[in-house]
């Protein structure tokens, strides 16, 4: 059975991207400055996204696990944002880096200029313009392989039955887990982490895996439960519902973690080079940071605790979209508070780019799960995914 992605989601999904342009063209009339760091905020959130669908077919397919084969249409059509998303990502590179990137300013670098920056200068041999160009198509062009070929090889065991298009989608996982494990955090050095160039941590590329794997589990446990909802997927139960909100629990609970191991040997050292990056966002962005890790943490700690509360649709819903909520305000803080600092503001330009974003994330999901059937077949898993804990 295919998804029916009807007009009247297709005309949601157009809204959105339509709230999304206006906001854009709002913005570049009034202030470019405000809009590229939006640009990056929104699109880097939804593409870490996409890479959790990679990330959790990978994971599948390495440990032979057959929970999540009967929705691995989900994970599959949320992967697929990375052919959107990562190519925005390089345009957005290489249209906005001196509205973003402070270190590429003229003569930064520059002993003879007087914008010389010594402590920028010390970190040339990684952070200089061409250096940093490769490794984005590096990066996306890695992604994007693994998106399409896991894929392509799906759809092919669907329809040729067999173990071989298993075995190569194994072998397409390792290869991508192995790349993804490196570039996750040079990625996030790169495009986040430089924002705010005189500051390091050890710590913040395994963060920023940590908020796109919870944030890409609330995205599957939100489509799984409307498709549900609509019909499809009618051999999904509550026991894999609990399989994914043990999933928002615990990496959640990893992420509380990093963030408070990240926060607080950098607070407690009181090095002035490291805590600047706490202390403009504790002092400028002080509520809606504060905020984010309560909501971030506390929401399912509390509400997801349960085996019951993890198998109820209306919990571990309201939930997911507080997760969400949440670590895109994680991003939203990441990105601003090294670019606007503290000319800051939430308005139509931030709200409409989002709101932009995810309409097309909406957009590539549901067209990907209307080209291809949301039943499995052929899958060596399938029947023990069907029987999920009976």
């Amino acid at each position: 059975m295919n998804y029916d992605f009807t007009n009247r989601a297709k005309m949601i999904t157009y809204v959105l991207m339509g709230i999304g342009l206006i906001a854009m063209i709002t913005g570049f009339v009034g202030d470019s400055h405000r809009v590229w760091p939006n640009l990056l905020a929104s699109n880097f959130f939804f593409l870490g996204i996409g890479l959790f669908g990679l990330i959790f077919l990978s994971k599948q397919y390495l440990t032979q696990a057959g929970y999540g084969v009967i929705y691995k249409r989900v994970p599959e059509a949320i992967s697929q944002y990375v052919l959107v998303g990562g190519p925005i990502m390089l345009l957005i590179l290489l249209a906005g880096n001196h509205h973003i990137y402070h270190w590429m300013a003229e003569g930064i670098m520059d002993p003879q200029s007087e914008h010389f920056d010594p402590i920028l200068a010390a970190k040339e041999v990684y952070l200089n313009q061409p250096f940093f160009y490769i490794r984005a198509f590096i990066y996306v062009g890695g992604w994007m392989w693994a998106a399409y070929a896991l894929r392509k090889l799906s759809l092919q065991q669907d329809l040729n039955g067999g173990i071989i298009f298993h075995n190569k989608s194994i072998t397409v996982a390792a290869a991508f887990v192995v790349f993804f494990a490196v570039t996750v955090s040079t990625s996030s050095w790169d495009w986040i982490m430089s924002i705010d160039a005189h500051w390091f941590s050890t710590l913040f590329g395994w963060y920023n895996l940590a908020g796109l794997w919870v944030s890409g589990a609330a995205v599957t446990v939100l489509l799984v439960v409307y498709l549900k909802s609509q019909g499809y997927l009618k051999d999904v139960n509550e026991n894999h519902l609990g399989d994914l909100g043990k999933w928002m629990f615990a990496i959640s609970l990893i992420w509380a973690y990093l963030w408070f191991s990240q926060f607080m040997l950098i607070w407690y050292a009181n090095i002035p080079e490291e805590v600047t990056y706490f202390q403009m966002r504790i002092e400028h962005y002080r509520y809606l940071y504060f905020g984010m890790v309560i909501v971030n943490f506390c929401a399912p700690f509390f509400f997801l605790a349960s085996r019951d509360a993890k198998r109820n649709p209306m919990f571990i819903v309201a939930v997911a979209v507080l997760i969400l909520l949440g670590h895109f305000t994680d991003a939203f803080i990441m990105v601003m508070g090294g670019t606007v600092g503290t000319h800051w503001s939430i308005g139509f330009v931030e709200i409409g780019t989002f709101l932009g974003f995810l309409g097309i994330f909406l957009f590539v999901v549901q067209r990907s799960l209307a080209k291809a059937s949301l039943n499995i077949e052929n899958h060596p898993f399938l029947e023990e995914s069907i029987h999920l804990h009976h």
